[in-house]
């Protein structure tokens, strides 16, 4: 009797137990479901979405382990919930983590002229203000030489108006530099190009005073993006533009901007929002820039938001596509500090190119990993 009795507790307690763990997987898989769109809202109107945007992936990772435990304890209406919840999902994680195989990899043209590699890296100004890093030759230099990219797109590529030359980390470099890339434009504004071809170079957007969450200005003038037109041997018209938007400025004291900053402190909420009010207005006039480009474009940048955030769907539109997307495999982060390993740096292309392969490196000295894709630049013939 006293046996039956313990058992009929034990299946009651049972009972409860998975009844809760299932609420439980039902109010994640809600949560998922809205953290994988919630890049749809402007974060200037709805301040919490961004971050549902960046917790996408954690609760992705949240769910599998769920998933895993469903099947353990054979919870069959727990499974099917987060299965549901994936499958709504999927689109946003297939940007974040593409699936892409080598069987799916395009062939290489046999011309190899009909290539062009493009890296986009933020090389933190090749570490200029760290002693300690500053006195020997640039790791993210000799990154750059060993992956051997036709175009390099660079953002905070200066530091306080240092030229190249007179970084000591950078002089070991220079011949190597030099006889690699013969077409180089350096720019204060830190947005700068090595190049194995010849280049036109532009400005784009209204000359405008650095900007900042911090509520001030370094009194430069700079410019939100700047285009770059090759002068390909095909003849072929392609424009890549380079850009940078405001980082979220989580090192409020290590920063630069901390020498010329007002007394006050912003906390590190508001500068997050104020960050991504003015993500959000660049990426409105980034769109008005590429709207008015040439059809064959290629855009580089340090965006400082992730795929499927609000910003990025700004910027990309409906006719730029994402060459990690496209070309890479997995999830891959650039951003290398603060333990947050997300995609912060994009490459978009359009026109009579397309993506071949896209790589991710790590190493460097940076903050920042670079991308690197390889693109089939002839591709009105390949389609």
């Amino acid at each position: 009797m006293k046996r039956s009795t313990y058992d009929r507790n034990r299946r009651r307690r049972k009972k409860r137990y998975y009844g809760a763990f299932e609420i439980i997987v039902t109010v994640i898989a809600i949560i998922m479901i809205a953290c994988a769109y919630a890049g749809n809202i402007d974060p200037r109107s709805f301040f919490p979405a961004p971050f549902l945007v960046l917790a996408f992936i954690p609760i992705v990772i949240l769910m599998l382990v769920l998933l895993l435990a469903s099947m353990f304890w054979r919870r069959w209406l727990s499974m099917l919930i987060i299965f549901v919840s994936l499958v709504i999902s999927l689109p946003t994680i297939k940007v974040f983590v593409p699936m892409n195989t080598v069987e799916d990899a395009l062939p290489m043209p046999a011309d190899t002229t009909l290539t062009l590699k493009v890296m986009t890296y933020n090389v933190l100004a090749f570490n200029y203000n760290e002693p300690t890093l500053n006195s020997k030759p640039s790791e993210t230099m000799q990154l750059i030489l060993k992956a051997n990219p036709d175009v390099v797109v660079l953002q905070e590529g200066s530091a306080g108006g240092v030229h190249w030359k007179d970084m000591p980390s950078l002089q070991p470099l220079q011949s190597q530099i030099e006889s690699r890339y013969p077409y180089i434009y350096y720019g204060e504004e830190g947005l700068n190009l090595l190049s194995k071809v010849p280049f036109t170079t532009q400005a784009l957007g209204e000359p405008q005073h650095s900007r900042s969450p911090l509520g001030f200005n370094r009194g430069q003038t700079s410019y939100l993006a700047r285009a770059f037109d090759l002068q390909l041997k095909t003849g072929k018209q392609l424009r890549l533009v380079d850009f940078r938007l405001q980082s979220y400025h989580l090192s409020f004291g290590k920063s630069m901007n901390v020498r010329v900053s007002p007394d006050v402190k912003p906390s590190a909420m508001e500068r997050m929002r104020r960050s991504f009010a003015l993500r959000g207005d660049d990426a409105a006039t980034l769109r008005q820039i590429f709207d008015g480009s040439p059809a064959n474009l290629i855009v580089c940048g340090d965006m400082n938001d992730v795929p499927t955030s609000h910003v990025y769907q700004v910027i990309r539109g409906d006719d730029l596509k994402d060459a990690w997307e496209d070309a890479g495999r997995g999830y891959a982060y650039t951003y290398n500090r603060h333990g947050l390993k997300y995609r912060i740096d994009h490459i978009f292309y359009r026109g009579d190119v397309r993506a071949l392969r896209a790589q991710r490196f790590e190493g460097g000295s940076s903050d920042h990993y670079p991308l690197m894709v390889t693109f089939d630049i002839d591709n009105s013939t390949r389609k």
